[in-house]
């Protein structure tokens, strides 16, 4: 396995995991004041998701070599946007 299908399905499985944290939210029923388990749950899914993507993106715009430079640079833009998004998300949280 080389670094392009390593990155690739990094993004990949990060992107899925989002979805399923955002999928079991629904799955496990409403959370309450007394039962938190959905909400905690889905968080800890979607946020090692979206890691996944983040790491993945500057990881990949950094370090993969086999993509072309424009490809690179948008991974690291977008790999930048979504980390300082994702800080803003969790601080206000």
């Amino acid at each position: 396995m080389n670094k392009k299908n390593l990155i690739v399905f990094g993004l990949v499985f990060g992107i899925m995991l989002f979805f399923i944290g955002l999928a079991s939210y629904i799955a496990l029923g409403p959370s309450t004041d007394a039962y938190l388990l959905p909400k905690q749950v889905s968080a800890v899914l979607k946020l090692s998701g979206m890691g996944l993507v983040v790491i993945g993106m500057i990881v990949g715009g950094f370090f993969v070599d086999e993509f072309d430079k424009e490809s690179r640079t948008l991974l690291l833009i977008f790999g930048i946007i979504f980390l300082i998004v994702n800080i803003f998300i969790i601080s206000y949280a």
